[in-house]
């Protein structure tokens, strides 16, 4: 009986108790800030351990929802909830501070949040606030926020615009991340909060521009090396007009990331270490449908003069998957392009394939996928996507072009047709990889491919028999493995 109680004892004992103070805030600082306040009723050893845990994680969505089924009213509830956070935590350091208020409406105590959070030298600040009066009141950024030393990492998610009260100088001296995401910016806010970035290096501005604002900025980070920007309109106006400049003064910048629906302007002033470019314009096509789009051939053409000089391009455009398009947008020529991906929608042409081929004399490595499915237009027309090859064989195929990868296989006849092209005149071909299209089976909740395993094989046997540029070159089907 001795031995079994305390068997039983062992296996009731606090050994998360017994741990030392810093493991047990690190533990802590995992935890919402209140779930992390409610372990000092545990025993006296937690009463106060949750004060000196370095990460506070505050968001007012557990209080009002509670009220409301109450039928109470308690404005101070999260607030106050807060302001004792803050207090009891006295001054020790505060190293990630993330705020996420959904229905406060008093932006003065949210502004003193910020400052205290400064005075304990926050390294990583993550806002989230949302307003919905109408018209929005617009959320002041303090005039210290951009002064503070410690701030590495800075967050601003915001439902309405904000104001910016930064200096002449000094601003953000340490910051190296920064992520804006803004309904409605404002030209003036967003170049104060760009303009003056030193230690600056990933930037990502999302948002969502009015249609008839105008939203001209520049951005100077001399040490930026990514660049993200996502802008997007719902629902897309063809009748946008695109009042939207970005102008980046960044020497150090490696790589850019786009994703849009409104063809904004841009310049990337120094951009000479560029290496990486990811390109999605999301649902931009051409043609009489979309004729504010094909009206605007110079935005492409600068915006892909910007990026020439890259070694690895992802694309993602409809815009140049229509008939006439790939014809009407007058590309400059990658001489550095070493690796190219291709997202073809199912309502564009494989043509765009060759095109790109044309304009990237040095391609070594080539992905591409037709299946990716467009939303905007439900009917195409086959006749006018046939593919045909074009006048002259691509320099990088008779030189330079290793390795092809195509996803989303059908085995139609456009695709036998590019695949029996690239054979033909891939002299220095390695491989050709082809994956075959899969589908959501909703019986067996999971993926299921389009095509058998005998009909792979049949494709298989039909292209193997193509004739051949590279003797070398392995024709690969990865499910017949």
């Amino acid at each position: 009986m001795g031995s079994n109680s305390k068997s039983r004892e062992a296996c009731h004992e606090d050994r998360i108790s017994g741990l030392p103070d810093a493991i047990i805030s690190h533990i802590l600082s995992f935890l919402l800030t209140r779930e992390a306040v409610r372990t000092s009723v545990l025993s006296h050893r937690w009463k106060n351990q949750w004060t000196s845990v370095p990460n506070l994680y505050l968001r007012d969505r557990e209080y009002y929802p509670l009220e409301r089924r109450l039928k109470k009213s308690d404005p101070d509830g999260f607030s106050g909830f807060v302001d004792r956070v803050l207090f009891f935590r006295g001054s020790s350091n505060i190293h990630r501070f993330r705020l996420l208020c959904l229905e406060m409406k008093d932006f003065s105590r949210i502004d003193a949040w910020i400052r205290t959070a400064i005075m304990r030298n926050v390294v990583e600040l993550d806002l989230e606030l949302y307003e919905y009066s109408n018209p929005p009141h617009p959320f002041v950024l303090p005039r210290s926020l951009f002064m503070c030393k410690t701030l590495v990492l800075l967050k601003l998610r915001l439902q309405s615009n904000f104001i910016a009260l930064a200096p002449a100088s000094d601003c953000f001296p340490s910051l190296k991340f920064l992520h804006v995401d803004v309904v409605l910016p404002d030209a003036d806010s967003m170049e104060k909060l760009f303009s003056c970035c030193p230690a600056l290096e990933d930037l990502v501005i999302e948002g969502e521009p009015g249609y008839d604002s105008v939203l001209n900025f520049e951005v100077s980070a001399p040490k930026l090396k990514r660049l993200r920007i996502s802008w997007y309109i719902v629902p897309f106006h063809q009748n946008y007009d695109r009042k939207v400049f970005i102008n980046a003064d960044v020497p150090s910048l490696e790589e850019f990331n786009l994703q849009e629906n409104i063809l904004a302007n841009y310049s990337l002033k120094n951009a000479h270490s560029l290496s990486r470019a990811k390109i999605d314009l999301v649902n931009l096509h051409s043609g009489e449908k979309f004729g504010t789009v094909r009206d605007s051939a110079d935005h492409i053409q600068w915006l892909f003069a910007e990026i020439r000089n890259v070694k690895f391009l992802s694309l993602s455009a409809p815009v140049f998957g229509g008939p006439c398009s790939v014809y009407q947008y007058h590309l400059p020529t990658f001489n550095n392009l070493n690796h190219l991906e291709l997202l073809l929608q199912n309502c564009c042409s494989l043509r765009s394939v060759t095109n790109f081929l044309q304009i990237s004399p040095k391609l070594e490595h080539l992905v591409f996928e037709n299946s990716i499915h467009c939303y905007v237009c439900h009917f195409v027309d086959k006749s006018v996507h046939e593919w045909s090859p074009p006048d002259f064989v691509p320099a990088c195929l008779l030189s330079h072009l290793k390795t092809i990868r195509i996803r989303g296989f059908q085995g139609l006849p456009d695709e036998m047709e590019v695949v029996e092209y690239l054979l033909k005149y891939g002299v220095v071909l390695n491989t050709i990889t082809i994956c075959t299209l899969e589908y959501f089976c909703e019986e067996k909740e999971m993926k299921c491919p389009l095509l058998g395993r005998r009909e792979e094989v049949k494709l298989l046997q039909t292209i193997s028999m193509f004739p051949r540029a590279s003797k070398t070159c392995q024709i690969v089907f990865p499910k017949l493995k």
